[in-house]
């Protein structure tokens, strides 16, 4: 009898762990890939963070370090032409725009990502305000002023 019950959690386990695999998988290897076109396109020696927007267009941020070890960020479209390199030195952190969100007392922030926005790098917020709503906030990435708010969906 126990070792029926094992065999049970053992096989739902691996289910589990089958289903999550390939569940991330496409969003694994879009990583892969916009590593790969930031390392190659912006130059980047190391990688550190990853960023994924997908409102009118898919963007990947790649955060690492170019060849002059500066940190930077690299925007690449999902089509990996026309790569942006921005310097992180030269605009809003992605904390500094999390904290501009935080002082608005959200219930809880879902995500805070660099992205392309009419053109422009820009940070796209999205947090759920005290009344459980969901809100963007978008700002500038060179100087972070509020591009779009959209509020109460």
């Amino acid at each position: 009898m126990l070792l029926s019950v094992l065999i049970v959690i053992l096989v739902l386990l691996l289910s589990a762990g089958y289903v999550i695999n390939k569940a991330t998988k496409p969003l694994s290897q879009d990583q892969t890939r916009a590593e790969s076109v930031a390392k190659k396109s912006g130059h980047l020696t190391s990688t550190s963070g990853f960023y994924w927007t997908n409102l009118d267009t898919t963007y990947y941020t790649v955060a690492g370090k170019n060849k002059a070890k500066q940190a930077v960020y690299a925007i690449v479209p999902k089509s990996g032409d026309n790569v942006t390199v921005l310097k992180q030195s030269e605009g809003l952190s992605r904390n500094a725009a999390l904290q501009r969100v935080w002082n608005r007392n959200p219930k809880k922030v879902l995500s805070a990502a660099l992205s392309m926005f009419n053109g422009k790098p820009a940070w796209q917020i999205s947090y759920l305000n005290k009344s459980g709503k969901l809100c963007y906030l978008t700002y500038e990435y060179r100087n972070g002023k509020v591009l779009q708010q959209i509020s109460n969906i």
